[in-house]
Formats: structure tokens, C-alpha cells, sequence
């Protein structure tokens, strides 16, 4: 009875002895595992960019450019560069004559139709008439009551040039630049430049409008015109390293 007794004890003391190596090993792993340093969240790489397809049209005429166009939701791609004109729908005409401002970067437009107009022209003395149209996008845009047009292109006789591809984007800029971080995107819709965005996110902020220092892309200066507020940014391994303001010309 007592050997029995006293192998009962051995167990338990063995258990007990079990359980407290166990329970040291785990205090030890939890003290590792908090003294590692965090994992590193993923940084946004300019690279993703690169892999950034472009929707495309592709016009050669009036016809071709009405029917990829008309009823088209677009997004400015050239920023506080593109002139914007009145659009009389009682004469068909845009109001050439008297810009009516400059759209925005990433503005977003509904084109209605698109329209051949007799380009205004002054002739010289000696010059020659030569008869040439522009090609103008009707549209409306969101807070802004009434139709305007813009020039996407110019026709001469059989000559037919189209600048939409550099002037719009066809897809949503947010969903085609997802990648970006929600900061950059808040700077971007506050028409802000802040440090750490590259060459292609400052113009989605302030326009593609501005005087270029000598350098190579990512690696220079650039005085952005910014629709009258100008804004000097410089650039490193393409991230803005200086923002600041610029005096207006």
C-alpha cells in the first residue's frame, strides 16, 4: 500500500514538474515573439504604374468620332491646360471666340456629341485662306449648369487629327491608380502636392501645365501653373522632395 502510495506521488510531482517546464517554455516563446519587430506593411512602389493599362480610342474621322465619343463619361487628363468654350444648342456653335476657362485636373465629363466647326482664323497680308475645322467635344459637367464644348482635334481637307487619347482618360483615374495610398488620393482631390508623390500624381493634383527644369523624369523640377496659384516642386529618384509656392508670372 505505501509503494503504491508513493508511485502515485512520483506521477504527480512528474506532472507538475511537466506542466511548469511547459508553462516556462510558452513565457519564454511570448517574450521572443514580442521583442521581434513588426512585420513590414507593403510600400506602394512606382513600379505598379508601369502595369497601368490606358483605355484607347481611335478616330480618323467626324463619323468614327461621334460614334466611340458621343454619350462617353471621360476624365481630364491634361489639367488646367484644356480651354473650355460655350456651346449654343440653338446655333450648334461654340463660342470659339471667347474662352470660357480651363478644366480641371481629373474633372470628370459626360460628352453629348461631337461636332466639325470653322476654326477662326486672321489672315495676314499674303497669307493664304486655307479652310480648317476644329473637331469639338460637346459636354456637360457636374456642378456646372449648361453645355460646353472643347477641341479635341483639328481637320483639314482630308487631314484628320485627333489629340482625345492625350487629352482624356477612358476609365476611372481611382480605379485604374487603386494602388495608390488613401493619402496621396485625399492630396490628389484636394488639387495638393505633398512629398512622396512622384511626377504622374502631382500632375493628377495640380495639371500637366508648367515650365520644366533640365533633368531627366523624376529627377528635376517642375513650376506647376496650377490654374493661377503656382507651385514649385522638386524631385528625387521621382518622389517630390520640395514642395512650394511659386510667385505668379
Amino acid at each position: 500500500m505505501e509503494l503504491e502510495q508513493r508511485k502515485r506521488f512520483q506521477i504527480i510531482i512528474a506532472i507538475l514538474l511537466a506542466l511548469v517546464v511547459l508553462r516556462t517554455a510558452y513565457l519564454f516563446y511570448q517574450r521572443h515573439k514580442s521583442n521581434e519587430p513588426a512585420p513590414k506593411q507593403p510600400a506602394y512602389s512606382n513600379n505598379l504604374d508601369d502595369y497601368v493599362s490606358l483605355p484607347k480610342v481611335y478616330l480618323y474621322d467626324l463619323k468614327s468620332a461621334q460614334k466611340e465619343l458621343s454619350g462617353k463619361t471621360v476624365w481630364i487628363k491634361a489639367g488646367n491646360q484644356v480651354a473650355f468654350y460655350r456651346y449654343n444648342s440653338q446655333s450648334g456653335q461654340a463660342e470659339l471666340k471667347h474662352q470660357d476657362g480651363l478644366l480641371a485636373p481629373l474633372e470628370q465629363l459626360q460628352i453629348k456629341n461631337v461636332i466639325s466647326q470653322r476654326a477662326p482664323k486672321t489672315l495676314s497680308e499674303g497669307q493664304v485662306a486655307v479652310v480648317q475645322y476644329d473637331i469639338l467635344a460637346v459636354f456637360t459637367h457636374a456642378g456646372e449648369p449648361g453645355t460646353y464644348a472643347l477641341s479635341i482635334g483639328k481637320s483639314v481637307g482630308d487631314d484628320f487629327n485627333s489629340t482625345a487619347n492625350d487629352l482624356f482618360f477612358f476609365a476611372d483615374p481611382h480605379q485604374l491608380y487603386s494602388h495608390w495610398p488613401p493619402e496621396i488620393w485625399k492630396a490628389i482631390e484636394e488639387h495638393k502636392a505633398i512629398p512622396g508623390m512622384n511626377e504622374l500624381q502631382v500632375s493628377f493634383a495640380l495639371g500637366t501645365a508648367g515650365t520644366i527644369s533640365p533633368g531627366d523624369y523624376g529627377n528635376r523640377s517642375i513650376e506647376y501653373s496650377n490654374n493661377g496659384n503656382p507651385v514649385k516642386v522638386t524631385f528625387e529618384h521621382n518622389k517630390a522632395v520640395s514642395v512650394t509656392p511659386a510667385k505668379a508670372q
